[in-house]
């Protein structure tokens, strides 16, 4: 067990906002609520970039770090060692204290760089004959080879990755999906190590998407519609039934739902919108409502709220209009105006139409 960094108070008057570094390291409750009371930010740190967090992640003081994180504590703030508050609670065993920082989102550097996140060396990878294939708002997917087998690599763009604190939290994420087995979501393999851009592996799907399949045969028919929801709807109930916490796709399109070689649809990219997040309380969420896609974007998230796993719901309940519809009945109007309608104006598609059986309407 690793003794804490020592508080960086010399010089410093106690009467000031770091009287709430102080208090935090003494588990003076009525202290760090009188400093809050005065408006001194819970993210004040010392000479050394250390947070009320992490004194009190360091010494134990398990009700200091509830309070501190129910104050809006920054759970990742980085000292000048790259330490964070998680950092210091594994160092110093605070097994709870370790449990209520990553129900919060934290994470540990410290942890992620000392333990590969299922990486795979950069010379199994043919990359030079890699085919672009597909684009997104994270970055680019390349047809490449691995060990002779075709699969496809995502690259995330360097302006994303490079940030220290989103690059960690991809790693953990990776962590995460590596776990993740069920036939009807996109298997992870890996992520390749030192390159340049951040870069991870997955199945390579070669049918293409739900979009592709609509754009070319329009409406489905009854028993093909529902074939192709309750394949989406296991793959997103297997995520959402998630331990200890459920995993929220956030994006859940057509595009970014494939077809297999057997018939039946798989999820991919779950998980990759929660980076650019900022995770508030526990199961819930705050994200930007330029995240995501417009035309399938619950309500709640337009309007920048808390939200949880109905906004996936919500996706897949328009997707399944789409499956009997043949695509989007309103593309002739803009996605954030479509958007902005269902979120202000209670807008929903119609479900007048013959060609939609009253068990589905209903």
């Amino acid at each position: 067990m690793e003794e804490c960094p020592t508080p960086s108070f010399k010089g410093i008057e106690l009467d000031g906002p770091y009287r709430l570094l102080h208090c935090s390291s003494r588990g003076d409750r009525d202290g760090v609520i009188q400093e809050i009371r005065k408006g001194v930010s819970p993210n004040v740190s010392d000479y050394d970039k250390r947070t009320a967090l992490h004194l009190a992640a360091c010494e134990g003081c398990t009700d200091i770090v509830e309070l501190l994180l129910e104050n809006q504590a920054d759970v990742n703030s980085m000292d000048r060692w790259g330490h964070t508050p998680l950092t210091d609670a594994y160092s110093s065993g605070h097994e709870e204290i370790c449990r209520l920082l990553e129900g919060r989102g934290g994470i540990d550097p410290v942890r992620l760089d000392s333990a590969p996140c299922c990486e795979i060396d950069q010379s199994e990878v043919d990359m030079y004959g890699k085919q672009l294939i597909g684009e997104g708002s994270f970055g680019e997917v390349y047809l490449v080879k691995w060990r002779g087998t075709e699969v496809a690599a995502k690259t995330i763009r360097s302006s994303i990755a490079s940030n220290p604190r989103v690059n960690y939290t991809f790693r953990k994420e990776f962590s995460l999906w590596a776990k993740l087995r069920h036939p009807n979501i996109v298997q992870f393999l890996g992520v390749l190590k030192h390159t340049e851009r951040l870069t991870f592996l997955t199945e390579y799907l070669q049918n293409g998407s739900l979009y592709d399949i609509l754009k070319k045969k329009g409406r489905l028919d009854p028993r093909t519609a529902v074939s192709y929801a309750l394949d989406i709807a296991r793959g997103m109930n297997y995520l959402h039934e998630h331990k200890p916490y459920p995993i929220i796709h956030r994006d859940l399109t057509p595009r970014n739902v494939l077809l297999d070689d057997s018939g039946h649809l798989k999820v991919t990219d779950f998980g990759l919108s929660k980076i650019a997040q900022e995770k508030r309380s526990l199961g819930s969420y705050k994200m930007t409502g330029g995240t995501g896609s417009y035309r399938y974007m619950a309500p709640e998230v337009y309007r920048r709220e808390s939200y949880g796993k109905s906004v996936d719901v919500f996706s897949f309940a328009l997707i399944l209009h789409e499956l009997f519809q043949g695509g989007p009945s309103n593309m002739s109007e803009p996605p954030e105006a479509i958007a902005d309608k269902r979120a202000y104006e209670h807008s929903r598609p119609s479900l007048s139409a013959l060609f939609y059986p009253e068990d589905i309407k209903s």
